[in-house]
């Protein structure tokens, strides 16, 4: 296959990853997310929630997931946006860089409250035998607006 096609390919798979995430999320179909990270995924939320707040390993996430944004957490519907990708592949290895919005609206006792965020996600991904997948996430919040109360039980 031509190096250029494959490439494109590459990048195509890529980006689909992160409009899954996205429908997972929405869905709220955290105990799927092995179709988006891998087994032992690191994730470093530290430029987003504080210093220090990393997952290791998808159960970890996914438990974070259900307990910031699933049952019995203060928010209710999400809308989850990606775009402005920029992947470098080289190999069985890539980096992306990709934008994110996500919109927030509370449930119980934040009902008629939102919060949405802008910020990146910064990605090392890895071509498994299921197909790309995240290994590392570095998660930026540049701009909020709203009660981030929203996304936490804290």
């Amino acid at each position: 296959m031509d190096a250029a096609l494959s490439q494109l390919i590459d990048e195509r798979a890529i980006e689909q990853i992160y409009v899954r995430y996205c429908e997972l999320v929405d869905g709220k179909d955290f105990d799927r997310l092995d179709e988006v990270f891998t087994a032992d995924t690191l994730g470093d939320y530290s430029r987003a929630l504080g210093e220090g707040v990393v997952t290791r390993g998808l159960p970890a996430l996914i438990a974070a997931m259900h307990h910031n944004l699933g049952a019995g957490s203060h928010c209710g519907a999400t809308h989850h946006n990606v775009g402005n990708f920029r992947i470098m592949v080289e190999g069985g290895r890539a980096r992306a860089q990709v934008h994110y919005i996500a919109a927030h609206a509370g449930e119980g006792s934040h009902a008629g409250k939102s919060y949405v965020m802008w910020g990146e996600y910064d990605d090392v991904l890895v071509r498994t035998p299921a197909g790309w997948r995240v290994a590392e996430r570095t998660y930026t919040l540049a701009v909020s607006q709203g009660d981030p109360a929203m996304v936490s039980r804290g």
